[in-house]
C-alpha cells in the first residue's frame, strides 16, 4: 500500500506524537508512585496503553518507510533530471552560447 508524501510525513508525525505522549504518560504515573503506583493500574488499561504504544510503533515503522520511498523516488528524479542536463550541456560546443 503507498501512500503520498503528505500523508506519510502527517502519519509519521502523529505516530511519533502517540508514542511520545503514552511513554512520558507512563515514565511520569511510574515516578510519581513508583512500582506501586504502576501496579494499581487495572489490567485493561495496561493493555489498551501497551496496544497503542505498539500500534505506534508500527505507525512510525509503516509511515516512515513510506516517507523514506517517496524522497527516494525524489532523488532519483532530480538526478536523473541533473544528468540529462549534463548530458544536453556537454553536447555543446565549446564557444556556442545557450
Amino acid at each position: 500500500m503507498q501512500v503520498s508524501k503528505k500523508v506519510a510525513a502527517h502519519g509519521l508525525n502523529v505516530s511519533m506524537a502517540v508514542f511520545v505522549g503514552f511513554s512520558v504518560f507512563g515514565l511520569l504515573k511510574y515516578t510519581d508512585g513508583g512500582f506501586a503506583s504502576a501496579r494499581s493500574t487495572s489490567l485493561p488499561s495496561s493493555v489498551l496503553i501497551a496496544v497503542l504504544i505498539l500500534a505506534s510503533i508500527v505507525g512510525i515503522c509503516f509511515f516512515g518507510h513510506q516517507l523514506d520511498l517517496r524522497n527516494l523516488a525524489d532523488h532519483r528524479k532530480e538526478e536523473a533530471r541533473n544528468a540529462a542536463e549534463a548530458e544536453r550541456k556537454g553536447r555543446r560546443k565549446p564557444g556556442q552560447r545557450t
